[in-house]
C-alpha cells in the first residue's frame, strides 16, 4: 500500500469517527428539537464519505478537495450544534475554539491535549455551575470530552499532515537550491555529474543514483556516472541489457517507475539489482530546450511507491541537471574546437615560417644579383634597362619586406621574439629614422617631423621601436594619396613616458574595423589594401612589439579625414 493510500484511508476513517461522535451527540444526548434535520445532516455526511472513498487518493488528498470537505464538515456540525439547543452556547464556542487550535497548533498531540483540557474547564466553569448536569460524571457532561477529543483528533491530523507536506516541500526546495548551486559552479562535465550525484546522496532519500547520456556518435545511451552502485558491474549490466527502460524514457521523454526491479518482467538485468540490493526505481529524462540529453535514475533498497509530488520534484531536479549538463557539453565542445583551431593555427604558422624562410634565401640571392647588374658590375646598361632593373629591385625588396613581416608575426605567435634592451638617444634615433623614410616621387604627399631636441634617453629595444614606427609611417603613406603625414614625439615627464604619434590625412578607418585591425592578417580595407599591397601583419606587429616594450598603442580615426596612431612607451622597459 502506498503512502497516499494509507493517508487516504486514515482520513476517511477519522471522518467516520467524527460523524459517529457527532451523531451520538446530536441524537442521543438530551432533547432534540428538530431530529429530522439532524438525521439529514448525518446521513449526508455518511453518504459523502462513501462517495469520497471512490475518489483516487491523489485527488482526494489535494488541498482543494480537503479544504472543501473541511468547510462542509464545519458547516453541518455547526448547524447541528445550533439546532441542539440543550448543549448551550459554550459548546458551540468550544467547538470553534478547537478548530482555531487546529489551525494554529499544527501539532496533533498538542491540539488533542489542549482540547481535552478546555473541555474539562468548560465542564467545571460553565456546565455544572449552570445546573446543566448534577455532577461531572453524568453522560450529559462526559459526552463533551470525547466529542471534542475526536474533533481535535480529526482536524489535528489534517493540520499535522499539512505541516509535514510543507516541511517536505521546504526540504525539496532547499535540496534543489543546494544541488543547483553545486552543479552550476563548474563547467567540467565530470565535475558536474560528480557534484550532482554527491548532492543527491546528501539531500535525497535514495539508495543509489545513476546518469546515462546520449552518445551522438553511436546513437545509444552511454552509462556515464553512478553513486552507491558498483560502477563496473552497472556499466556491464547496461551493456548486456541493451534497450531497457532507460531507452523507453529516452524515446518517450516521460518518467518510468518500477516497484520491484527484481521481479518486473520489463527488467532484463534483474540479477544485477539483486546483487546490489535495489528494489524500486524512478528514471527521469534529462531534457533541455525540448532536446533530451539522457536519463537520470534513482533507486531504493525497499519497495517504494513514487507519489505524484515526488515524481514532479524529480522531474524538476532532472531539468536543472540537464541545463548544467548541456552547458558543460557546450563548453567542452567549444574547448575542443578551440584546441583544434589552436593546432590548426600552429600548423599554419609553422608552414608560413618554413615557407617564408625558404623564400627569403633565394629572393635575397635574386636581389643581390639585380643590384650587381644595376651597378654595372656585369656590363654597362642603357637608361631603359636601368629603369627596368630599378622596378624589379623595388618589387624584390617589397616582397622581401613582406616575407620578413610574416616571419616576425609567426615568431611573435610562437613566443620566439626576444627583447634586447639598450640605451636609445631618441633625438638621434628619430634623425636616423627621418633619413630612411621617403615618399614615392609620384605622390603629392608631405612628411612632417615634429619632435623636441631634448627628448630623453630611454632603455628599450631600438630595433623593435624602429619597426613599430616604420610600420605606422608606411601604413600612413600607403593610405594617404594626397596631403600630409606627421610624425611627432613628446616627453611625458610626469609619467616618465614617451609618446609617439603618426597622423595622416588619408582614407581613415571604419568604426567597425577599429576593434579588429590589430589582428594578424586582418586588412582594414580590402580593396585599397589589395591595390596598395600588403598582407595584413603590420599593425599586428606594431601592437605585439609595443606590448613587448611595456607600452600601449591607441588609434583615433574618422573615415575620409584620416587617422592618428599613438604609441606610449616607458623610459625604462
Amino acid at each position: 500500500m502506498s503512502r497516499s493510500d494509507k493517508e487516504g484511508r486514515t482520513f476517511l476513517l477519522l471522518r467516520y469517527i467524527l460523524i459517529i461522535a457527532a451523531a451520538y451527540l446530536f441524537l442521543f444526548e438530551g432533547k432534540t428539537s428538530t431530529p429530522d434535520l439532524l438525521i439529514v445532516l448525518i446521513a449526508g455526511a455518511l453518504l459523502s464519505n462513501v462517495l469520497l472513498a471512490h475518489l483516487p487518493d491523489p485527488l482526494l488528498l489535494r488541498p482543494l478537495t480537503l479544504g472543501c470537505i473541511v468547510c462542509a464538515d464545519i458547516a453541518w456540525i455547526a448547524t447541528g450544534l445550533w439546532h441542539k439547543g440543550s448543549l448551550g452556547t459554550d459548546m458551540f464556542f468550544l467547538y470553534f475554539l478547537v478548530l482555531f487550535l487546529a489551525a494554529v497548533g499544527q501539532n496533533l498531540v498538542l491540539i488533542v491535549s489542549m482540547s481535552v483540557v478546555l473541555s474539562g474547564v468548560d465542564l467545571i466553569l460553565f456546565v455544572i455551575p449552570a445546573g446543566q448536569a448534577q455532577s461531572i460524571w453524568t453522560s450529559h457532561s462526559l459526552i463533551r470530552i470525547p466529542f471534542m477529543f475526536i474533533v481535535a483528533l480529526f482536524y489535528g491530523y489534517l493540520a499535522e499532515q499539512a505541516k509535514k507536506e510543507r516541511s517536505t516541500a521546504e526540504k525539496r526546495i532547499h535540496a534543489l537550491h543546494e544541488i543547483d548551486v553545486a552543479i552550476t559552479s563548474t563547467l567540467d562535465l565530470h565535475a558536474v555529474l560528480g557534484l550532482l550525484l554527491e548532492k543527491i546522496d546528501l539531500f535525497l532519500p535514495y539508495a543509489a543514483a545513476t546518469v546515462q547520456l546520449f552518445d551522438k556518435k553511436t546513437g545509444e545511451l552511454k552509462p556515464i556516472a553512478s553513486r552507491k552502485v558498483n560502477e563496473e558491474e552497472w556499466k556491464e549490466a547496461q551493456w548486456r541489457a541493451g534497450r531497457g527502460l532507460a531507452n523507453t524514457v529516452f524515446e518517450t521523454k516521460v518518467p518510468v517507475m518500477v516497484r520491484n526491479l527484481q521481479t518486473d518482467s520489463r527488467i532484463q538485468n534483474q540479477d544485477f539489482f539483486r546483487n546490489q540490493g535495489l528494489l524500486s526505481s524512478l528514471e527521469a529524462p534529462l531534457i533541455v530546450k525540448d532536446e533530451i540529453l539522457g536519463v537520470l535514475s534513482f533507486f531504493t533498497h525497499d519497495e517504494h511507491d513514487f507519489e505524484a509530488e515526488e515524481v514532479e520534484f524529480v522531474n524538476t531536479l532532472a531539468g536543472q541537471a540537464a541545463i548544467a549538463i548541456n552547458n558543460s557539453q557546450l563548453y567542452e565542445g567549444m574547448k575542443q574546437l578551440a584546441d583544434e583551431l589552436a593546432v590548426s593555427n600552429r600548423v599554419k604558422d609553422e608552414f608560413l615560417h618554413v615557407m617564408t624562410h625558404e623564400l627569403r634565401t633565394p629572393l635575397s640571392l635574386v636581389t643581390g644579383y639585380v643590384e650587381m647588374v644595376r651597378h654595372g658590375m656585369l656590363g654597362e646598361l642603357n637608361a631603359e634597362q636601368e629603369k627596368a632593373l630599378e622596378k624589379g629591385l623595388k618589387g624584390s625588396n617589397d616582397l622581401l619586406g613582406m616575407i620578413n613581416a610574416i616571419l616576425d608575426a609567426t615568431k611573435l605567435e610562437a613566443g620566439a621574439i626576444k627583447v634586447e634592451r639598450h640605451r636609445v638617444h631618441l633625438d638621434n634615433f628619430l634623425n636616423d629614422l627621418r633619413l630612411s623614410c621617403q615618399v614615392p616621387l609620384a605622390r603629392e604627399l608631405t612628411l612632417k617631423w615634429d619632435y623636441d631636441s631634448d627628448l630623453p634617453v630611454v632603455t628599450t629595444d631600438g630595433d623593435k621601436l624602429k619597426k613599430i614606427l616604420e610600420n605606422l609611417i608606411s601604413n600612413a603613406i600607403k593610405f594617404t594619396k594626397t596631403g600630409e603625414v606627421t610624425i611627432s614625439a613628446r616627453n611625458l615627464l610626469q609619467s616618465k613616458r614617451v609618446e609617439f604619434r603618426v597622423t595622416d590625412t588619408g582614407i581613415g578607418i571604419p568604426k567597425e574595423s577599429l576593434d579588429v585591425m590589430f589582428e594578424k592578417f586582418r586588412q582594414v580595407d580590402g580593396s585599397d589594401t589589395r591595390h596598395h599591397g600588403g598582407v595584413g601583419v603590420g599593425l599586428f606587429i606594431v601592437k605585439k612589439f609595443t606590448e613587448l616594450l611595456g607600452g600601449e598603442v591607441e588609434v583615433e580615426s574618422t573615415p575620409g579625414k584620416g587617422s592618428t596612431f599613438t604609441v606610449t612607451l616607458p623610459y625604462n622597459n
